[in-house]
């Protein structure tokens, strides 16, 4: 009977000295968005919630620990789902830039003229040797009297080195990455081509 109770006490001591788990949550950083009042003759860009597909569609930071490995963290998340910041993101930036972004879902009618924006994101992810990667795809739309129409699909693949190791930079760097997706797209949208295209 000792025995037993050495052994529970050992093993009550043992649980009581270790650490409990320490849940960190990310976000980007909000000092970065530039805000710019949208011009009288800004397109409308009815933005859809972006789609991640893959692993990466979920709350936890993903890495890419070796060529053909993934380490889903156990303690590092992300503050929202990624989609949802990475919506917010587009909405911010795209309005910062003088554009009139508005949530798809929260829109009552699409007027003619006015663009649909899809980003699909097939990669989002720490990897061992090339920092943050994001790839995937957007679609821009246009709104006509006859419905919508694509006019055009453009691929993008951006690789941000970390500053430093950690997650934390991780973030940053992720944040480097959609920051140069945004500028893309607000070429693009803002473009003579586009407009010229859409006509």
């Amino acid at each position: 009977m000792k025995a037993v109770i050495a052994l529970l006490t050992i093993m009550l001591t043992g649980c009581a000295g270790s650490d409990p788990a320490q849940y960190q949550y990310y976000r980007f950083d909000s000092a970065l968005n530039t805000t710019q009042s949208p011009s009288v003759n800004a397109p409308r860009v009815y933005v859809d919630e972006v789609n991640i597909v893959g692993v990466a569609d979920q709350q936890a930071l993903v890495q890419y620990t070796s060529e053909h490995t993934v380490h889903i963290a156990n303690y590092h998340y992300w503050a929202e789902h990624p989609k949802l910041i990475l919506t917010k993101e587009t909405l911010q930036h795209l309005e910062g830039k003088g554009l009139s972004p508005v949530l798809s879902t929260h829109a009552s009618d699409f007027n003619t003229g006015d663009f649909k924006l899809l980003i699909e994101v097939s990669d989002l992810a720490g990897h061992y040797q090339q920092g943050a990667i994001l790839r995937g795809a957007w679609h821009l739309y246009q709104i006509t009297d006859k419905g919508t129409r694509l006019i055009r699909v453009k691929h993008f693949d951006y690789q941000s080195a970390l500053s430093q190791d950690g997650f934390t930079a991780l973030i940053s760097a992720h944040q480097a990455n959609w920051q140069l997706l945004m500028t893309q797209l607000h070429t693009a949208i803002g473009s003579n081509d586009i407009i010229s295209q859409a006509d």
